[in-house]
């Protein structure tokens, strides 16, 4: 079965933004997190995803990355029908807030688990390259990070820019150090 992509660029540029973590006295522990009875769960997918303060993201919000991975992990197994895009979105967004919180085994293994299957050729966006690019940068593979931002750099563009294309060259900017650090605008 084909799976539709359905384009949002917006969805993964606007994780670095949502992610700047509050390293002040009142900073939470890795391990907070947000009962089931707050409603989370239950929250539409657009605005467990996308809403700023709202869902996972009102936990990646004050640098609770582990929390919020476990989160998305649950909101997956809770809403099953969420549509195969919304799934990849989600499972992207699982794979960044571990690899924030340092699980990186649980960010490759939620990073596998965002492939765009049977990605269009004519997809506004090389997601699975970005994916392998992402997941490359975690394993200290430079040369398959390389030639997946080759890959990114020779796809199609959209307003004139290269979607990732700025986050897999911060990515190989920062090289060999932490996700956080490397993944972080102005972190070239």
């Amino acid at each position: 079965m084909n799976v539709v992509w359905k384009f949002g660029l917006g969805v993964v540029l606007a994780f670095g933004a949502a992610c700047a973590p509050d390293e002040g006295p009142d900073a939470p522990a890795q391990s907070e997190t947000i009962p089931a009875s707050t409603g989370a769960l239950a929250l539409d997918y657009q605005t467990f995803d996308q809403a700023p303060g709202a869902g996972w993201r009102a936990l990646a919000d004050r640098g609770a990355y582990l929390a919020a991975g476990e989160l998305i992990d649950a909101y997956l197994s809770t809403n099953e029908s969420l549509e195969p895009s919304q799934r990849v979105n989600l499972a992207f967004h699982a794979g960044q807030a571990y690899a924030f919180a340092g699980a990186i085994e649980l960010a490759k293994a939620r990073f596998r688990s965002a492939f765009v299957e049977n990605e269009p050729s004519t997809s506004p966006i090389r997601w699975n390259a970005y994916v392998r690019a992402t997941i490359a940068f975690l394993e200290g593979d430079r040369a398959t990070l390389e030639s997946m931002r080759g890959e990114i750099a020779a796809g199609p563009d959209f307003n004139g820019i290269a979607p990732n294309l700025d986050v897999v060259d911060r990515l190989l900017a920062g090289f060999g150090g932490p996700y956080s650090e490397a993944y972080r605008p102005g972190a070239e």
